[in-house]
Order: C-alpha cells, then sequence, then structure tokens
C-alpha cells in the first residue's frame, strides 16, 4: 500500500516541523526523515544547536507513532542538501509512495536546495507559515525560531518542469561527479557494465578496430550533448580524451536522486535501503 512520506530539513525550528501533523484535517505520515547537521565538518556550536531541535523533533513524532530516520547532511552545503534529499525521494516515488518535503524547516540555502530537489522528482513541497518569531529565551525553547499558533497555514508549491538529461547522461554526470575526471574509454566500460541500451554489450568484445565506432556512439547520444549545456568539459591528453565535471554538471548529478547517501555509491533500483545515520 502506499505511503506517506515527509523530509524535513531541520535547523532551529520546532513549530514548522511538527505543526503539520497536528492539523486537524488529519493530515498523516508514515514515516518522516529528518536532515540535520551533524557532520564534523558542521561547526560544533552549529551542530549542538541543530541537535537540541532535533531531539525536540523527534521526541515529539515518536510520540505520535510515526517512523522516524534521520539523516546526516550539511545543511549549509546546497549539494549535499540536493543529493540527500533528491536519493530519499526518488528511493521512496520507486517504492510507490506518496513524498513530502517540508521547505520552511531550515535556513535559506537549505530551502532552495529542498524545494529545487523536490520539483525535479516530482515530490509535494510545502511551505508552513508563521504567525510570529521567537524574541526570547523562552520562545526559542518552546517554538524554535518560528512561532506557528493555532491550525497551521500550510502553502503548495506548484512545481514546474525542469528538464534533466536522459538516463544515460545522468548515470555519466553521477560517476564523473564521483571521479571528477574520467577518460572517454573509462566511461564506455562504465555503460557497458550497466548494460546501458546502446551500450549493451560485452566488454571483452570491444575490439580495438570497434573502438572508434563506439567512441563516435558515445559522443553522438552522450559527451557532446553534456558539452553543449556545459555540463563537462573535455581536454586531449596524447590519444585520450579526458572528461571532466563542471559546476554545473554536480548540480545536476546531486539532483538526479542516483547518489546514495555516502556519495559512494550509485543507486541501480528502487529498493530500500533505509539508513540511520547519526
Amino acid at each position: 500500500m502506499e505511503e506517506i512520506i515527509h523530509i524535513i530539513p531541520l535547523g532551529y525550528e520546532y513549530d514548522r516541523a511538527i505543526k503539520i501533523f497536528e492539523d486537524i484535517s488529519g493530515r498523516k505520515a508514515n514515516r518522516v526523515y529528518l536532515l540535520s547537521s551533524l557532520k564534523n565538518d558542521v561547526p560544533l556550536e552549529i551542530r549542538e544547536r541543530h541537535k537540541r531541535y532535533l531531539q525536540k523533533v523527534l521526541q515529539k513524532l515518536e510520540e505520535k507513532k510515526i517512523e522516524v530516520i534521520v539523516i546526516s547532511v550539511n545543511l549549509i552545503d546546497l549539494l549535499d542538501v540536493m543529493q540527500k534529499i533528491s536519493y530519499l525521494v526518488k528511493m521512496e516515488a520507486n517504492a510507490g509512495n506518496l513524498v513530502y518535503i517540508n521547505m520552511s524547516a531550515a535556513g535559506r540555502m537549505t530551502s532552495v536546495g529542498a524545494t529545487l530537489a523536490g520539483m525535479v522528482q516530482g515530490a509535494k513541497v510545502y511551505y508552513v507559515e508563521s504567525s510570529g518569531y521567537s524574541n526570547t529565551d523562552a520562545d526559542w525553547e518552546q517554538h524554535g525560531l518560528s512561532i506557528v499558533i493555532g491550525t497551521p497555514i500550510i502553502h503548495y508549491l506548484k512545481n514546474f518542469q525542469i528538464n534533466l538529461p536522459n538516463t544515460e547522461q545522468q548515470y555519466v554526470l553521477a560517476k564523473l561527479y564521483q571521479e571528477n575526471t574520467m577518460t572517454a574509454y573509462d566511461i564506455i566500460k562504465y555503460l557497458v557494465n550497466l548494460k546501458m541500451s546502446n551500450f549493451n554489450i560485452e566488454l571483452e568484445d570491444i575490439k580495438r578496430k570497434d573502438r572508434t565506432r563506439i567512441t563516435m556512439m558515445l559522443n553522438r547520444s552522450i559527451m557532446n550533448k553534456l558539452l553543449l549545456f556545459g555540463y563537462v568539459s573535455k581536454e586531449k591528453s596524447g590519444k585520450e580524451t579526458i572528461y571532466s565535471i563542471t559546476e554545473s554538471g554536480k548540480y545536476i548529478a546531486c539532483i538526479s536522486g542516483l547518489l546514495n547517501e555516502n556519495s559512494n555509491s550509485i543507486s541501480m533500483t528502487g529498493e530500500k535501503q533505509k539508513k540511520v545515520l547519526i
């Protein structure tokens, strides 16, 4: 059966994270992913403050019998935010679940990443309107940064179409994101190992006399388009062509949903691989 999933990047907020689950209209959730800055590359003071609100929200959701999974992310790193959220949305959507993203429970940079990832992956992105902001220590302790009084006003953002490169091109960008640079032949071997449509052949069957033809096919179907849109760059080194991912290419790789939580492998299936990273 379809499950209802919420993804909440969480900063210094409480009301904006939990009020939607107290709405009298009966909004429910089977599972909530809380994204929080717990990594060591985040300053200790920020980590400790985020952890305080994380524990507060976590406790409230568990009281409501909602499954909670905590994901460690650098909330001020746009690429990290887009990568984590895109992967989670893609994983849950492939499992047949309905995914919502709360883009209002963290900072502005995080909101941008969450919104972009949600729109690209087809999630329902929403914004929780605040009634005011905390001015006293007591307010901060009770509400977090934003105060939401009574039934929350929820704004659902209208998704617009964002055209991504095709599947093969996305896989190449995801691999280049990990490797940073690859030769044309390394890319061909990678696509052959994945059994991608135009490269569904045996690697040992690629004889040197066929290499030129296959390289032309790679350029025509994948690399020329990535070069045209500025997602990769290339240079010659002897007889080899070397491709590098550009900064804009990194955005596409992260928002593709193909990179997993640890950025050390590329997702090939829609199977759930839930992991608590806390």
